[in-house]
């Protein structure tokens, strides 16, 4: 039987696949593992090892070189150190860690390594970004100049945070760091800015629970999650924060603006530490090597607003760390408040208070975020924190039984109620145009005579309103100042409200 075709078939596909393979010597650079344990291996033989690279060892277990010595060197397991023996072959790759980038990524939650852990298959996008990159130097950056708005009363008003800015909040566990961090993860779902969630060394259940409030707030769509929690080899958790870094900047240099948290810089700083001690570096203060504050620094850094030539995008970072009996003093925290542009401090007191969000505004500070706060929220807020100091100091001597004379007391009622104002339960985001009329309410005497109890509906009453003075909220946004006749539309609103609440006694009650 003639098979003639089918043979010139054959000959013709090997033939073709025989074209791209290289006939010739090749060189591979092999080491040898000399001993290996808690997550890393000191390697012997790779001499042209590149400091970051990655390396495979035996059984497909990959790994990162973390240090280079004269005849070996050190490498950090991105898996676990069991699959790895003395005298295993390992094999350089010549690749850095990178990550996959691009809007595909959104919506998605992925590994430090950028593969996926959500079960929804591979992730669609082909572009891939290093893990480590150069930040941009200061003559491809531009000053701070567009806000970024949390939705919390408390920050838009007292700590604003502007695009591109990098806004330290810390505080004891428990206090709702990373809950403020969420608000503000939220409220940027119709603004156009895209946001990273970065997870280090957390409990896999808060992982699932912070997922969870994303969902049910349709906040995911907007939002890429980095995650290497707590039982995920050292090695991933310090790599987490730079592959989230990586993730963000790629939407800044195509214009756009990127929000990234990173929950939490301290388990970030003990990986490191526990990674360098295994290395034996020298330690410092706190066990600490030296260059952890470059490890933060190099972190901080990238977080900018580019120029316009560059596109004007921008990456605006919320680190968060965790303090111990509210000590600011610490190594780590002197370090990540030095680097970054302002810090949101979160008072254990106030919390147990009931106070919410319970921060400091006295600890807290915007180095930069003034700036960029919108014209209506600076005239509105404009004693906010004047006051607040003054109300701190009188309920104290009202705390002691003192005898207040009426003057003194007008001031507690109005500094309670500025707490009132001021509070806000978590995942119930304020508008901007909300926010400003609360306050320039407050500022005018509106609520003389209203209850602190009683502000919490009357902020209820004017998002029911919202829809009907829907023409402010561009206003507000807009206004350089919170001129007169923007004023008296705000002023409508809130009376407005005000008679819609039961015995609410109206803008010109008595106090009582």
């Amino acid at each position: 039987m003639d098979q003639g075709p089918g043979i010139d078939a054959s000959l013709k596909a090997l033939e073709s696949q025989a074209r791209g393979i290289r006939f010739g010597p090749s060189i591979e650079d092999l080491g040898r593992v000399l001993r290996v344990g808690d997550g890393v291996a000191f390697v012997e033989g790779l001499d042209g090892a590149m400091l970051d690279e990655i390396v495979v060892f035996s059984g497909g277990i990959e790994g990162q070189v973390f240090d280079l010595g004269r005849d070996v060197v050190a490498c950090v397991l991105y898996g676990t150190a069991n699959a790895v023996e003395a005298s295993s072959p390992v094999s350089r790759t010549g690749r850095v860690p990178t990550v996959p980038v691009g809007d595909g990524v959104l919506g998605r939650v992925l590994d430090a390594r950028g593969r996926p852990r959500d079960g929804l298959g591979p992730v669609a996008t082909t572009e891939e970004g290093a893990v480590e990159q150069a930040a941009p130097g200061p003559f491809q950056r531009q000053p701070i100049d567009q806000p970024l708005l949390t939705g919390v009363k408390a920050v838009d008003a007292a700590i604003p945070i502007g695009l591109g800015q990098r806004e330290l909040i810390l505080g004891d566990r428990g206090t709702g760091k990373t809950s403020i961090a969420l608000d503000a993860i939220i409220n940027q779902r119709d603004t156009g800015v895209v946001c990273v969630y970065a997870s280090i060394g957390r409990k896999r259940s808060s992982v699932v629970e912070v997922l969870g409030e994303l969902r049910r707030h349709a906040a995911l769509e907007h939002t890429v999650v980095i995650v290497a929690d707590a039982e995920e080899p050292a090695a991933l958790q310090h790599l987490a924060a730079y592959a989230g870094c990586a993730v963000a900047e790629w939407f800044a240099y195509q214009g756009r603006h990127a929000l990234i948290v990173y929950d939490d810089l301290t388990r970030h700083a003990e990986a490191y530490r526990g990674l360098s001690l295994l290395l034996r570096r020298p330690p410092g203060r706190e066990a600490y090597p030296g260059d952890i504050f470059s490890v933060h620094a190099r972190l901080m850094e990238r977080a900018f607003k580019l120029s316009d030539a560059l596109g004007g995008g921008s990456v605006t970072a919320l680190p968060i760390l965790e303090t111990q009996r509210g000590d600011i003093s610490s190594f780590i925290s002197t370090n990540l408040i030095s680097m970054t542009d302002g810090q949101l401090y979160l008072d254990t007191e106030l919390f147990t208070q009931g106070q919410l969000p319970a921060i400091d505004v006295g600890k807290s500070v915007s180095r930069v975020g003034r700036d960029a706060q919108p014209g209506s929220m600076r005239d509105a807020a404009a004693d906010l924190r004047l006051e607040l100091a003054q109300y701190g100091e009188v309920k104290g001597f009202a705390r002691f039984g003192a005898i207040l004379d009426d003057a003194t007391r007008r001031q507690i009622a109005r500094g309670e109620r500025l707490m009132a104002v001021l509070g806000q339960t978590e995942r119930h985001v304020a508008p901007l145009a909300v926010q400003v009329a609360e306050l320039w309410a407050l500022k005018t005497g509106r609520l003389d005579g209203l209850p602190p109890e009683a502000i919490p509906e009357l902020e209820a009453r004017l998002l029911a309103l919202a829809a009907e003075f829907g023409h402010l909220a561009p206003q507000v946004r807009a206004a350089k100042t919170l001129d007169a006749d923007l004023a008296g539309e705000l002023g409508r609103w809130v009376d407005r409200a005000m008679a819609t609440l039961p015995d609410a006694g109206g803008p010109h009650a008595k106090e009582g």
